[in-house]
């Protein structure tokens, strides 16, 4: 059997009146007219089973009943398959597919020696065995059950075509007759180590179901979280392992590694050549140059592999989603299965054809994507690099733009156009890398919902964190920035970290966030944020101390240079050297009482125009708004002095260097004994101090929050950590196999639960109590209804055990040790009466039992008072 688009014919004739036609010609156009036909059908709809055609099983009757449910399907010869059966003998050539299914009980062998497809039933020349399911009616027909594993068959449904062998001619000439082509739609079944010759003629088949197998071979990757303690982050090198760690720990670069390597080998049919040679010729050695890490490497700004890493699984993932939806198979072989359609087995569709869809329609962009995806992991590979010193930048970001310039590049990539061309095909995205007179902030965009910072690392923290916070001012820009320097002052980065747990890397900051800028020796290390804003504790103005001491001193530059300074603005220029127009303050080696507010020199720029106006109130005021943790600085006008607030009991020192006109201007160094100018006494009494007294509520909220107690046991931290192990023992003791099962409970539920030693006492009292006739209910309170108990016979078994981990002797230890109770648990028992009048004759009753168990008598409900028995929860009816 030859197939029909094996070979095709684009040319036909336009015919002449009264032409005389040929059936070289007949045929010619009827073959052109099917061709165009057949190939409209394969390039525009596609191939395979489209619907229906689905097999079910009945086994109700004697019989087994086979149901093939209508669909269409469509050979790659360009056959259209729909179920249909003949109409009545009338019309012996027409057929009806006005049906729902087709229905076998019988089979048949069957033999294809009229249309001989070949290679497809014929391995090794001779036919593979084959069954065809048939109507009882047919020669030959047996049933279903007579043929042994029938149900373990493959099904398929197969379009025999031949021409129909010519009758002998009648009395006048055969010329009036044509050769009938026969096109016969049967159902066969065959073995299924028949069937694996079958699948290998279809490389459609097989593409797909490699296809399949490798996406469910592959699933979305993800980082492990990193969570910032003080345990794995309050040194440098902590700090770089613990991402380090974070990378490696999850096995995600060999995930990665993996995943690539199979859409690489599997994908390559819609994977552009060029694109793919390149990524697996270096894929394998740009993972291993940034994800190949010295166990004890110095610092090696893993925090941003991390990110990189954290980019490229986004990626990934983006390219897994789009394969999953890609639904297009471009081109499908035309000797895939000519004139067969696989139905698979029964239960079973592994051995179905699926629907291979034409390309015509969205495919192409789906393609484009994926190109787009793969390139870009090349390009994060190539472009990744951490230049140090690049320009403190921030560029604003976001998840998604309608124009595409969200999200951005981080400035961790180098200026690449490929990877920017990839970074969000097909739009151009905001880069770390614009142009000048094009910053991005200066433009008001409502997508943005985080900031990139970039081009800071190893740069000096002191003047990046001002740099920062002129920044955020400029533009208004809304979060907030700390910093911390691991060398100088790691508790406060502790003391961070505990309040604030969530603190993670995104080489930037989230909108409304807080930033947090690291450094170690003044050197800037990286960053860390949060999602939301962290504001100091803003108190009223005043001391935050019960004592405060106000300091005057003269000030470093003089108040007739600062005039003159100021004024240079409005009369003329200076005649030698460059004109300022700010006034250059650094502040120095600022610390107190031994804790350090600066990591290194401070540089504060105040505008000549403020100077001008408010003297040295703008000095005072730039030193306040730069240093909020620290001393308070303001301007007596009267004594033309500087003042200095502290905490009365305080030592501090800080040192100013004016450098507006000379880089090398002298340093003055200020500490609450006096003032020293580059190391020598610089006038003797320049201090002057007094303390202020003055009540602020602001102190005692202050006081509350540093010194009231936290977590304090009874025993004043003596115990520290020991009641949490005693509650945790108490828990577990409930759970423990000698509690559970057929064994009493740790809670008694009721009388029967009790320990015997206890069920002795106990009883003799309730028999009293029953002779004397009082009415009463009788209640266990205390260890024994929360689980605290200690019983005889526990105290007995497990008194001197040598199994020291054995949870009662832990519970009996530590007992000992909280309690200093050796021996068991007294029984706290309320008796509650139903008569106040029984009072008394309790009292006298149970006078005897006092030294045995501790007895409490609580008399009848009446009006609206609350029995102290309703109050207690943990109680035992007896």
């Amino acid at each position: 059997m030859s197939n029909k688009l094996s070979s095709i014919i684009y040319n036909y004739r336009r015919y002449k009146p009264d032409q005389v036609l040929t059936h070289t010609q007949l045929n010619e156009s009827i073959s052109y007219f099917e061709d165009q036909d057949r190939l409209s059908r394969l390039a525009l709809h596609g191939a395979g089973i489209f619907h229906g055609l689905s097999l079910s099983l009945e086994t109700s009757e004697e019989t087994p009943v086979i149901r093939i449910s209508q669909g269409v399907g469509l050979t790659t010869d360009g056959d259209l398959l729909v179920l249909h059966e003949a109409v009545p003998e009338t019309r012996p050539k027409e057929n009806t597919i006005a049906i729902s299914e087709l229905t076998f009980t019988h089979y048949r062998e069957f033999s294809d020696e009229k249309a001989s497809y070949t290679p497809y039933f014929y391995p090794d020349g001779d036919q593979m065995p084959l069954w065809e399911l048939c109507a009882a009616t047919e020669e030959e027909a047996r049933p279903l059950s007579e043929l042994p594993g029938w149900e373990d068959k493959v099904f398929l449904l197969y379009l025999e075509c031949y021409p129909k062998p010519q009758d002998i001619c009648g009395d006048i000439n055969c010329d009036n007759q044509g050769i009938e082509q026969v096109s016969q739609m049967r159902f066969l079944m065959m073995d299924e180590v028949q069937l694996e010759y079958l699948i290998g003629q279809d490389p459609l088949f097989l593409r797909e179901r490699n296809t399949r197998e490798a996406l469910a071979a592959l699933s979305p990757l993800q980082l492990l979280k990193v969570v910032h303690q003080k345990e794995n982050s309050l040194s440098l090198l902590q700090l770089d392992r613990v991402y380090r760690e974070a990378i490696f720990e999850g096995n995600t670069v060999a995930d990665f590694q993996a995943a690539v390597n199979l859409v690489l080998a599997e994908f390559g049919f819609v994977l552009d050549e060029e694109i793919r040679s390149l990524l697996k010729s270096q894929f394998d050695e740009l993972l291993l140059e940034h994800f190949s890490f010295e166990e004890e490497a110095g610092y090696q700004f893993n925090q941003y592999r991390y990110l990189l890493m954290r980019d490229l699984l986004e990626v990934f993932n983006q390219l897994f989603r789009i394969l999953k939806r890609l639904d297009g198979w471009p081109n499908p072989e035309l000797h895939a299965f000519p004139k067969h359609l696989l139905l698979g087995k029964l239960g079973d569709e592994s051995y179905r054809h699926q629907r291979y869809p034409s390309p015509s329609a969205g495919y192409a962009e789906q393609v484009k994507k994926v190109n787009a995806l793969v390139k870009k992991i090349h390009q994060l590979l190539v472009s990744f690099e951490l230049e140090e010193n690049l320009g403190l930048r921030i560029v604003p970001s976001g998840s998604m733009h309608p124009d595409g310039r969200f999200p951005a590049i981080p400035f961790y990539y180098q200026n690449n156009p490929d990877l920017a061309e990839s970074w969000h095909w097909p739009h151009v995205p905001v880069s770390y890398h614009f142009g000048i007179g094009s910053n991005p902030l200066l433009m008001e965009d409502s997508h943005v919902d985080r900031y990139l910072v970039g081009g800071h690392l190893n740069t000096n923290a002191e003047n990046t964190f001002q740099s920062l916070h002129s920044m955020v001012n400029q533009f208004g820009l809304e979060f907030t920035v700390y910093h911390f320097d691991l060398s100088v002052n790691p508790g406060d980065f502790r003391s961070f970290m505990e309040a604030h747990s969530s603190l993670k890397s995104m080489g930037g900051v989230p909108k409304s966030g807080t930033y947090v800028l690291l450094s170690n020796e003044n050197r800037v290390i990286g960053d860390l944020s949060l999602d939301y804003r962290v504001e100091e504790r803003q108190a009223s103005s005043g001391p935050g101390h019960i004592r405060v001491a106000a300091c005057s001193y003269p000030w470093i530059s003089s108040l007739k240079y600062l005039n003159n300074l100021a004024r240079s603005l409005k009369g003329s220029r200076r005649r030698s050297g460059l004109q300022p127009d700010h006034y250059r303050l650094v502040v120095q080696d600022y610390q107190i009482n031994g804790h350090r507010l600066t990591t290194g020199p401070v540089t504060l720029l105040i505008p000549l125009e403020d100077l001008f106006n408010r003297r040295m109130h703008a000095v005072t005021e730039a030193l306040n708004e730069r240093f909020p943790n620290g001393l308070v600085f303001d301007f007596d006008e009267s004594l033309k002095r500087l003042v200095i607030s502290r905490a009365y009991d305080d030592q501090y020192e800080i040192s100013f260097a004016d450098t507006t006109l000379n880089l090398n201007g002298p340093l003055y160094t200020y500490t609450q004994d006096g003032m020293v100018k580059s190391d020598q006494t610089f006038r003797l009494q320049a201090v002057r101090c007094e303390e202020v007294r003055k009540y602020r509520p602001s102190t005692y909220l202050q006081l509350q929050e540093e010194f009231a107690p936290l977590d304090k046991d009874d025993d004043y931290g003596a115990y520290k950590g020991k009641w949490k192990e005693w509650y945790r023992l108490i828990e577990q003791l409930k759970t423990d196999s000698r509690f559970t099962g057929e064994n009493k409970p740790r809670i008694p539920q009721g009388f029967q639960d009790l320990p015997a030693s206890l069920q002795r006492i106990i009883r003799p009292l309730q028999a009293e109590l029953a002779t004397a006739e009082i009415d009463h209910q009788l209640y266990l309170t205390g260890d024994w209804a929360n689980g605290s108990w200690a019983s005889i016979e526990m105290i007995n078994e497990y008194r001197n055990t040598t199994n020291t981990n054995d949870l009662l002797f832990r519970f009996l230890n530590l007992r000992a040790k909280l309690h200093e109770k050796e021996q068991a648990t007294k029984a706290s028992l309320f008796i509650v009466l139903a008569r106040e009048s029984d009072r008394r004759t309790v009292e006298r009753l149970l006078s005897e039992w006092t030294d045995r168990v501790d007895v409490y008598i609580e008399g009848p409900a009446t009006g609206r008072r609350r029995r102290v028995i309703d109050t207690i929860e943990e109680k035992i009816r007896l």
